[in-house]
C-alpha cells in the first residue's frame, strides 16, 4: 500500500482541530496537530506570561524584549527572533494577523488522498 502525507496549515488552533477531528472520525488514524513557532515558547502552548511578565517595568535591552516581549535567550534564537517582521514593525502587506503556525499531518493511503484533502480544505487549510 502506498502512503502520502498532507501538510495543511492554519491560523487558528479550533480550526485546525476541528478538521482533525473530522479526519479522525471519518477513519484516518494517522492525523497530529502541532504548533511551530521560529520564535522561543512556540509548540502547542505558547503563553510567554510568566517569562515576559513585568516587560514594561525592566529595562529594555534589546528589539526582541521591546517589541515581541521575549526573555533573555541566545544570540542565535535572538537573531531569529529579530527578523521577525513583528520585531521592527514592518509589515510586507499581508492581510494576515500572524503566520499559519498550526499544521495539521495526515498519513493516508493513495485511494483516500483527495477525500483528507477536501476535508482539510473545507475547515479552512492552507496548502
Amino acid at each position: 500500500m502506498k502512503e502520502r502525507n498532507i501538510f495543511a496549515f492554519f491560523h487558528t488552533m479550533d480550526k485546525a482541530e476541528a478538521a482533525a477531528n473530522e479526519l479522525k472520525k471519518r477513519g484516518f488514524a494517522t492525523v497530529q496537530v502541532d504548533r511551530f513557532s521560529p520564535l522561543p515558547g512556540g509548540g502547542k502552548d505558547t503563553d510567554l506570561d510568566a517569562e515576559i511578565h513585568g516587560i514594561l517595568r525592566r529595562q529594555a535591552n534589546s528589539l526582541t524584549t521591546s517589541t515581541l516581549g521575549l526573555p533573555p535567550v541566545n544570540n542565535d534564537l535572538r537573531v531569529l527572533a529579530t527578523a521577525h517582521p513583528d520585531a521592527s514593525g514592518m509589515a510586507d502587506g499581508s492581510p494576515f494577523y500572524h503566520s499559519e503556525d498550526i499544521c495539521v499531518t495526515v498519513i493516508t493511503n493513495e485511494e483516500r488522498y483527495d477525500e483528507a484533502y477536501e476535508i482539510l480544505e473545507r475547515y479552512g487549510a492552507h496548502f
